[in-house]
């Protein structure tokens, strides 16, 4: 399974109205995907202070690269990733993509015999 990640540098003389308009295209393209496992997206909270002027960012889950494939070529053919880029300080500059694969998964029922490992650095 595929996890595709985008955070997006929103520019703030960009109407909420409009940012929402173009978030519902790209779920709605999403959720048309054959494929695609879950969608979830929005405006950062508050909290870590460490989102580096990433204001926005959505995850699609797809269950190969060939469903993700098909979703990008939506965006392609509705438009959707140049009002994307339009949204975005910088274009593309204002876009981080990654896809991880998420095969492994772990929930906490695997783990609810291992005491959690880690340490604020």
């Amino acid at each position: 399974m595929i996890r595709h990640i985008v955070l997006l540098q929103v520019s703030g003389s960009i109407p909420p109205g409009q940012i929402k308009e173009v978030l519902i295209g790209v779920e709605s393209a999403a959720l048309a995907t054959s494929g695609m496992v879950a969608f979830a997206g929005g405006e950062k909270t508050t909290g870590s202070g460490l989102s580096q002027g990433f204001t926005h960012g959505y995850t699609i889950d797809f269950k190969d690269d060939e469903a993700r494939d098909h979703y990008l070529v939506a965006l392609d053919e509705d438009g959707l990733g140049r009002r994307l880029s339009d949204i975005a300080v910088g274009g593309l500059g204002g876009i981080l993509v990654m896809n991880i694969d998420i095969s492994d998964i772990k929930t906490p029922e695997d783990t609810s015999s291992k005491k959690l490992q880690a340490r604020w650095v």
